[in-house]
């Protein structure tokens, strides 16, 4: 009886248990999908590199407009720096033997078109600046201009350098800068021109390509991949378009088609076409096909625009 009693008194005793409140996931759910948007992998706990080469050109740009816009002298020197083909190529002896107005305050002199646009271009190295094919990146025209490029350098270029490495987008990038270059000087060869948005083009195409393979590969990724095209492509050319129409901006669509070209097939030659997945085994033959022909595309575009620039003579400038 008295264990009996003990143990009846035992389980009278008052007792409590504390239950926590359930934490909610909600939050970290927004912020992983948030974070999920901002990535190319398909697969978790996938590689990812450093975005060395986007980050320190970025502060280049930077660094460089910070500079022109405070220095007076750097400021009228930035011409140094432009895409301009008149001092990357020679120009012909009658043309460079016409008198035309003096830019110096010299007075009571003859002025020639060649001593004029060999002041203009800086004697060194002229007229075979070919310099000016990768300067021309550095340099924007104002804040706008500058602001603009650097926000679509950094996300695409982030994105893909984190998981493609900085090897494969370093040359996606200058390839396309030159590649666009080449295309502006075979729509006019008067026309000089600045700033990075060539090769921002061909990694923006070279983004897409990426894409629509990885949508091709990943079924249920389908609506999640044409949701950060949409965000990431649609609404910022919506509203780059929309500000250089308000605005009247000058726009280079040449150097646009020839870097966003260069882009285009150098992401084709390293993903394949972005078709539907066939269940036959010519597949893999057809994929190869399409790599080794968008490859031979860049090829002959690179191998034409440099025949007729280095074939060709600077055109006459009028600048005065």
């Amino acid at each position: 009886m008295h264990t009996t009693d003990d143990t009846q008194l035992e389980l009278e005793e008052p007792f409590t248990v504390q239950v926590d409140n359930p934490v909610s996931t909600k939050k970290n759910t927004v912020c992983l999908r948030f974070r999920r948007l901002f990535t190319l992998d398909v697969l978790p706990n996938e590689k990812h590199y450093y975005p060395i080469f986007i980050i320190i050109i970025s502060i280049l740009h930077i660094f460089i407009h910070l500079t022109t816009y405070i220095n007076i002298r750097w400021r009228h020197q930035r011409f140094l720096w432009a895409y301009f083909i008149p001092c990357m190529r020679p120009t012909a002896y009658d043309i460079r033997m016409l008198v035309v107005n003096c830019t110096s305050m010299t007075e009571n002199i003859t002025c020639y078109y060649g001593d004029e646009l060999k002041h203009i271009c800086s004697s060194f190295l002229y007229p075979y600046q070919l310099w000016r094919m990768f300067t021309v990146n550095l340099i924007h025209s104002n804040w706008l201009h500058i602001l603009v490029n650097l926000s679509k350098q950094l996300l695409f270029g982030i994105l893909l350098e984190r998981k493609y490495g900085s090897f494969r987008i370093v040359i996606v990038y200058w390839l396309s800068n030159v590649g666009a270059i080449l295309c502006a000087m075979l729509e006019d060869s008067r026309k000089g021109g600045i700033g990075a948005s060539g090769a921002i083009y061909g990694l923006s195409l070279f983004f897409i390509v990426e894409r629509l393979n990885a949508m091709k590969t990943n079924i249920d990724q389908r609506l999640f991949i044409v949701t950060q095209l949409i965000l990431f492509l649609v609404f910022p050319a919506t509203i780059t378009m929309s500000i250089t129409a308000i605005l009247d901006i000058t726009v280079g669509h040449a150097a646009h088609f020839g870097g966003g070209l260069v882009g285009f097939l150098f992401g084709i030659g390293m993903f394949g076409c972005p078709c539907p997945c066939p269940s036959n085994n010519n597949y893999c033959n057809y994929q190869m096909a399409c790599r080794w022909i968008a490859f031979l595309f860049l090829f002959i575009y690179f191998v034409v625009t440099f025949t007729i620039f280095f074939l060709m003579d600077a055109p006459f400038v009028k600048w005065t």
